[in-house]
């Protein structure tokens, strides 16, 4: 039998296609293992339970690689099979172009084994700073390798490459014309194989880069990744100029004294603190409870009669400590959980820190709970906004729990319901025997705004009027009830909590991860709207029973200081080099404020609030302003009182210049060893 017939009489151009693909793949795969063998030294009693996993994701990303790789010269196999003969000259075009291509694939990896030998870590795009000294560094290239022998080895590397492409290019023709249902059948077929090898996953997320960050071990993670994709991944966070170190210096004292560092050092940017803690006879539990948009000016702590929207929320508030004046830092969800765990702002332009790669290493107050079982509840995908990498790597023995995991049925495109989510959640702490740390993160109160079939005995609510929904925040009735249903699921997590045998045990920390535009708003003071701190104000609730009593706290404060509060609450030491402070300490009590930044536009807006004053920076447009006042909202104060300006101004900017800093200078304590 010959090899056509045995093969079904597969064209020549899938052929080529095909084993293009299998040879890249399987030589991507296979520098997988050269990389595992040249570092078998970080190879630990640690590592070794993740190396099968890494590996399985490495082959995945290298599948990806392969995929991308051999795109061209399907597309260019394809058409020509329309033809009998393809010119000479355009198969030579192709072969010079893939010669191009994989050379410089060959240098990233070549790259990535200097660059890892020297600083532990995968090549990104990084390496492209070399090219701004590019004298020095061919001399230091120069004074270090046999550069001679390394160019005679890339010129016939090159040459190499060449005949490689030119193989699977002329294996393409045949000189036979295809029948345009054939051709249209295998090119249909391998289209859908080529996207399911870039999209790389089975489900509604891609492959991402923090798939590869599935634990808090970096040799694992480096395993994991591909060179030539970590270097296109991290391009475009590249392009963006992490810090000014300059100004970072300028304001650096009085971030020392807004902070409380231990031991201030100008010239090592020392930002440490470390907190003793106190025995409180045992150890409580903490639940961190993100509610999607629970916005200040939405809730029933502004609301009431038939706008009581979050009923649940304000009862729990009445036996719990209350903070009226708390901000996060910025307006989106995946922001939002970066600056609660790593209690810094997430303050980077157009991407969230969370899609960066080159700020995935993060030192966590909650690494230092030792001792404590550590769980993430989500209703969807953790890669949605790439939060996978954020936790996973910086969690230390993180349980994750995410769609998939649950018997609950999918709700919508956020997975399954908030009411769902609850009852799954507390399900496992109950079964609990030591001290836990859990989130979790609900998304039902956001478009669709789907209410779940089963919800319990929830009502919704009919016959308002558009104007009265407008007036008093709510863009639409279904949005309304969206809310209601989130906090009536809110209070069904708390009566099954009163159930429990962790309920005595536990902090129970629930706030908004930011707040919703809503133009109208009469319910709220006009500059409040005006100046847009509805989308950064929301509610903030410490429920702990054995712990706190109940008390309105009218204090500034920001959601990067939740981890230190917490902390401090339950007697846990920790030491952290962040931003967030313990809000509770009479330290802090004449240094109450919180940045706000506004990532949408470009310049971003750096502002600041401090009770009701409120200074903003858009473009270099600067203003002061009492945003409370109902009169004189709109009144620019910058003259009138210029010292109170001048402080807010320095605060604003001292706290915006060092969370930059911060993004890229908080590692994990180990890493700084």
């Amino acid at each position: 039998m010959n090899i056509k017939a045995k093969m079904g009489g597969v064209p020549k151009w899938v052929v080529s296609y095909v084993s293009f693909f299998a040879v890249c793949w399987v030589v991507f795969f296979f520098m997988r293992f050269v990389f595992l063998f040249v570092y078998r030294a970080g190879i630990t009693a640690a590592v070794k339970p993740y190396l099968l996993q890494a590996l399985y994701i490495g082959a995945k990303f290298d599948m990806r690689l392969a995929a991308f790789l051999a795109i061209p010269l399907g597309l260019f196999v394809f058409i020509g099979s329309f033809f009998r003969k393809v010119p000479k000259i355009l198969k030579i075009i192709l072969g010079v172009l893939y010669t191009v291509i994989l050379t410089v694939v060959c240098l990233s990896y070549a790259a990535d084994f200097g660059q890892y030998s020297y600083l532990a870590i995968r090549v990104n795009s990084s390496i492209f700073t070399y090219l701004e000294n590019a004298a020095i560094s061919f001399q230091m290239v120069w004074e270090t390798y046999p550069v001679v022998w390394v160019i005679i080895g890339f010129i016939v590397l090159i040459f190499l490459i060449y005949k490689f492409a030119s193989f699977f290019i002329n294996m393409g023709f045949d000189g036979k014309k295809d029948g345009w249902k054939k051709k249209t059948a295998w090119g249909a077929g391998l289209l859908v194989l080529t996207f399911a090898a870039c999209w790389g996953a089975l489900g509604q997320y891609p492959l991402r880069w923090s798939n590869a960050y599935f634990t808090s071990n970096n040799f694992v993670s480096n395993l994991a990744l591909n060179p030539m994709l970590n270097v296109i991944d991290t391009y475009s966070f590249a392009r963006e100029v992490p810090y000014d170190i300059e100004k970072v210096k300028k304001y650096y004292p009085m971030m020392a004294d807004f902070l409380g560092v231990d031991k201030p050092d100008i010239n090592t940017l020392n930002f440490e603190r470390v907190r003793p803690g106190k025995d409180l006879g045992k150890k409580y539990n903490v639940v961190l409870i993100f509610m999607e948009s629970f916005a200040w000016n939405k809730s029933s702590f502004t609301n009431d009669g038939k706008f009581d929207a979050t009923p649940n929320a304000k009862k729990l508030a009445a036996d719990s400590l209350l903070f009226s004046q708390y901000y996060s830092p910025t307006s989106a969800t995946a922001r939002s959980v970066f600056a609660a765990l790593a209690s810094i702002p997430d303050v980077t332009s157009f991407q969230t820190s969370s899609r960066n790669p080159l700020i995935v290493n993060q030192n966590m107050i909650a690494n230092s709970y030792d001792g404590y079982e550590k769980m993430y509840f989500i209703g969807g995908s953790a890669s949605w906004g790439n939060i996978r990498g954020l936790l996973s790597h910086n969690l230390d023995g993180l349980r994750l729990y995410e769609e998939g995991d649950y018997t609950s049925p999918r709700n919508d495109v956020w997975g399954i319901s908030d009411w769902d989510l609850f009852h799954e959640a507390d399900a496992v702490l109950k079964k609990e025997t030591k001290p836990f740390f859990a989130v979790i993160q609900t998304a039902g109160y956001h478009r669709p705004y789907t209410i779940p079939q089963n919800h319990g005995d929830f009502q919704e609510v009919t016959g308002l009027t558009q104007d009265e929904l407008t007036d008093h925040s709510f863009n639409s009735i279904e949005e309304f009830n969206s809310l209601r249903f989130s906090d009536y699921a809110l209070g069904e997590f708390i009566r099954l909590a009163k159930q429990s045998p962790y309920y005595k045990d536990t902090v129970f920390v629930i706030y908004g991860d930011h707040g919703l535009a809503a133009a109208k708003s009469v319910n709220m003071p006009r500059g409040y709207v005006e100046y847009n701190l509805i989308n950064q104000q929301v509610p903030l609730i410490i429920h702990a029973p054995a712990l706190v009593k109940p008390a309105v706290i009218d204090r500034t404060a920001s959601e990067v200081d939740i981890m230190p509060t917490v902390s401090a609450l339950i007697g846990q030491p920790y030491r952290t080099a962040a931003l967030g402070r313990d809000i509770l300490d009479p330290a802090f009590k004449n240094k109450a404020g919180a940045l706000v930044f506004g990532w949408s536009s470009y310049p971003p807006i750096i502002a600041y609030v401090s009770g009701d004053d409120f200074y903003f920076d858009k473009a270099g447009s600067e203003g002061l302003y009492k945003f409370e006042d109902p009169k004189n909202y709109n009144v620019n104060l910058q003259t009138q009182n210029k010292v109170l300006f001048d402080k807010m101004n320095d605060m604003a900017h001292a706290l915006y210049e060092t969370s930059r800093y911060m993004l890229y200078n908080n590692k994990k304590i180990e890493e700084k060893k």
